[in-house]
This record gives structure tokens, C-alpha cells and sequence, in this order.
């Protein structure tokens, strides 16, 4: 019986993670493909990279070689650091620190291999561009690609101590101030050095100082399981997520966090009706939603301006047709929400659907409402109408909003009566 050691599982899973990747490609390809596709055009490709290495054309010769630079950028943050632990190890080898540290030393050296393969087939590829920089001759290129090289290993290692350690905002601010540092650790020594091979070969041994301590920290630390088993998975799963990239709809993550607004979702309104039920939770889905605050802050902006253009007495008309035009916006809103799965599930009374959107509908327009009556009282009679000018467009609303109870609250179905605005649906028994 073959006895396992932390050598010979790491070796196992990388087998296995190319099985896998082999298994995903065959798919889309086999032998017909690599025989007709992948063969000349590789021929054609390499013909016309060794033409351009000969006598570089003139478009070539206009870019200057400092562009690459956001290639490079680009490239440092697209790998990432491998590990090859499973879900399962968390339990089965939490009692082996040696073997974890073992899986994570492999993967590093893992890592370092794989992105020392691309990044060099990414600068061969780009040889017939960059060699047309004065600054750097044959040794200076396989310097800068060196430095790259170690530049896209301390990134991935600094990236997952990060995530290992934060959560939130912590992390996006640390990530957003890493990404700055590491950008400028990396662009500055290029632009500056003037291919001096003394400055690249430290920054380059600086840089790898910096990872080997990065490797360190992930060696040490005992904790951090999730982002590494999260890694885990986007790499296992990056081929599959490519090739069906085009295809397929990708849903986005659920995201389990407080929201910002309403954030232990008590009651907002004092009635206890299905109708105030169904309009506490529309205010609150409506204020949750970014889209929808973004949406209401640009028609406040286009609508403040078209108020201040007009004469003082037309803004105080105009501001009425505001009222009334935000608050047929909110009433398809409410139809829009009244059909998402989770509403629609429940048989509501119709009279809650029509009170549910008629108080939701007053307190989502009732800021805007105030805001629309100060500017038209401030335009119409000074700063001495702006204060006067606030209560009465608050009692502007309210009629307004009375005068829409019989407007549809629900969309139209199939098989629905002609004069029948929407179902009737019954409200749950509690």
C-alpha cells in the first residue's frame, strides 16, 4: 500500500488539477481542431512574429515602447498565489501544521513556475516591440522580465495575506492602497533606471526579498483557510468559467452583509395592516438599492435645474408636474416590485396592494416633493419664500398622491377581466 507523505499529495493534486483542466478544453477541441486550427495558425503567427522581429513596420515602430507598461500592470494582477488545499483539509489536516505548510510551500513554488512560463512567453511575444526601446538592450529585457516576474510573485503573495487577514472595507482599502504601492514599486525603477542594470538587478532582489518574507507570513499563520480555499476554487474552475463566459449568464454571488440603510430592519411605519407591511418593505428594498438612489439623485439634479431656468411663477407650476410625473415613476416601480418572485409568492388583498403603494409612494416621493416646493418658492419669491413654500408643497403632495389610489398596481395578467386592474390576492394567514 502506497503510503502517502505532504510530497507526494501535493504532487497528486497538481496531476489532478491538469487532468481536470485537459478534461475541460477537450470539450470544445481534439485532435481535429489542434490539426487545423491550432497548427497554422501557429505557423502563420510565428511567420509574422519573425518578420516583425526582422524589419518591425512602421505602426510598430509609432507605439512607444513605454505602453507595455499597462500590459505589465495588468499582468501582475491576474495571477494568483496556489495552494492545493481542499475544503476537507481544514478537518483531516488541521491536526498536520507540517503538511499545510508543506502544500503552501509547493504551491508557491508552483506559482513562481507558472508565472515565470508566462510571463516569458508574454515577453518573447512582445520581443519585436519592446527590443525598439533605446534603454534597454538583450541583457536589460531579460532584467525588466525578471523584475516582472518577481513583482507578480510579491503581489500574489501580499494579495492573499490580505484577504487572509481582512474583511470589508479593510480589505478593499487595503487592496486599493496595495494596488498603489505596488504600481508605483513597479513602473517607477522602468521609467527611471535609463537600462541601468545596477538599479533594475536591486529593485529585482528587493522584490524577491519581499516575497520570500510574503511566504513566510503564509507558512506561519493559521488561519486564513477561506481565501485560500476560495483561490482554490476560481483556478479550478477558471477554464470552465472562460469557455462558458459567452454562453452561459453568470449569476453574481450572494453577498450576506448588513446593508447600509435600515440595518436591523425594524418597523419604520406605526400601522400593523398587510398594506403598511407591504410598504415598509418596498421603502426599504427602494432605499437599499444604489440603482435606484442613483437614478432618483439624477432626476432631482435635471429637474433643480429645470426649475431654477424657468420664470418664478412657471416653477411653481412646473414643480406640481414634477410631483406628479416622480410619483407615476414610483407607482411602475411598485408594479415592477409587486412581480419579483418573492412578493408575487403571497396572495395580497388588492386594498393592501393599493395602500401598500400609496403610503410607500408618499414617503419615497416626499423628500424630493419638499425639495421641489422650496426651489420653486426660493425662485419664485426669494429666501422669503423657500420656508412657506415647503408645507405647501408637502399638502400639494398628499393631494397628488390621493388623487393616484386609482391608478394599476399590479401588472396586467393573462386571463384578467377587462376593467380589472390587477388580481385579487389574499393575504396570508399568520
Amino acid at each position: 500500500m502506497k503510503r502517502w507523505t505532504p510530497g507526494r499529495l501535493l504532487l497528486a493534486r497538481i496531476i489532478r488539477f491538469w487532468r481536470e483542466q485537459l478534461r475541460i478544453w477537450k470539450t470544445v477541441g481534439d485532435w481535429t481542431v489542434l490539426l487545423y486550427i491550432v497548427v497554422p495558425g501557429g505557423w502563420i503567427l510565428g511567420g509574422l512574429w519573425l518578420e516583425m522581429l526582422r524589419e518591425p513596420p512602421a505602426w510598430l515602430k509609432a507605439l512607444p515602447p513605454e505602453l507595455a507598461l499597462v500590459l505589465f500592470v495588468l499582468l501582475m494582477f491576474a495571477g494568483r498565489l496556489r495552494t492545493f488545499l481542499e475544503e476537507a483539509d481544514v478537518l483531516i489536516l488541521l491536526q498536520r501544521p507540517s503538511w499545510i505548510r508543506t502544500l503552501r510551500l509547493g504551491g508557491a513554488v508552483y506559482t513562481l513556475a507558472v508565472q515565470a512560463v508566462t510571463t516569458a512567453l508574454l515577453f518573447t511575444l512582445l520581443l519585436p516591440w519592446l527590443r525598439l526601446h533605446d534603454a534597454f538592450d538583450a541583457g536589460g529585457l531579460v532584467l525588466w522580465a525578471v523584475y516582472t516576474l518577481a513583482c507578480r510573485l510579491l503581489t500574489a503573495a501580499v494579495v492573499r495575506l490580505a484577504a487572509s487577514r481582512l474583511r470589508g472595507w479593510k480589505l478593499w482599502t487595503a487592496d486599493t492602497a496595495l494596488a498603489c504601492a505596488l504600481i508605483a514599486f513597479y513602473v517607477t525603477p522602468v521609467l527611471t533606471a535609463d537600462g541601468s542594470l545596477a538599479v533594475m538587478g536591486c529593485c529585482t532582489a528587493i522584490a524577491f526579498a519581499m516575497w520570500a518574507a510574503a511566504i513566510a507570513c503564509v507558512l506561519r499563520r493559521r488561519s486564513g483557510y477561506e481565501a485560500d480555499l476560495a483561490a482554490e476554487r476560481q483556478a479550478r474552475a477558471a477554464s470552465a468559467d472562460f469557455l462558458l463566459s459567452a454562453v452561459v449568464e453568470k449569476k453574481p454571488v450572494p453577498k450576506w452583509k448588513r446593508p447600509a440603510l435600515f440595518p436591523r430592519s425594524g418597523r419604520i411605519l406605526r400601522s400593523s395592516d398587510p398594506g403598511a407591511m407591504l410598504a415598509e418593505m418596498r421603502i426599504k428594498s427602494f432605499a437599499r438599492q444604489f440603482r435606484h438612489l442613483g437614478q432618483v439623485f439624477r432626476l432631482l439634479a435635471i429637474s433643480t435645474f429645470a426649475l431654477v431656468s424657468v420664470p418664478g411663477w412657471l416653477s411653481l407650476i412646473l414643480a406640481a408636474l414634477l410631483m406628479m410625473f416622480l410619483g407615476s415613476w414610483m407607482q411602475r416601480e411598485w408594479r415592477e416590485w409587486m412581480d419579483e418572485p418573492f412578493i408575487a409568492q403571497f396572495r395580497w388583498e388588492e386594498a393592501a396592494i393599493r395602500r401598500g403603494a400609496s403610503l410607500s409612494r408618499f414617503w419615497l416621493v416626499l423628500p424630493a416633493a419638499a425639495w421641489f416646493a422650496a426651489v420653486a418658492g426660493w425662485q419664485f419669491a426669494g429666501w422669503a419664500g423657500l420656508l412657506p413654500a415647503v408645507p405647501a408643497g408637502v399638502g400639494l403632495w398628499a393631494l397628488i398622491n390621493a388623487a393616484m389610489m386609482d391608478l394599476a398596481v399590479t401588472k396586467r395578467r393573462s386571463g384578467a377581466g377587462e376593467t380589472g386592474d390587477a388580481e385579487v390576492r389574499e393575504t396570508p394567514e399568520s
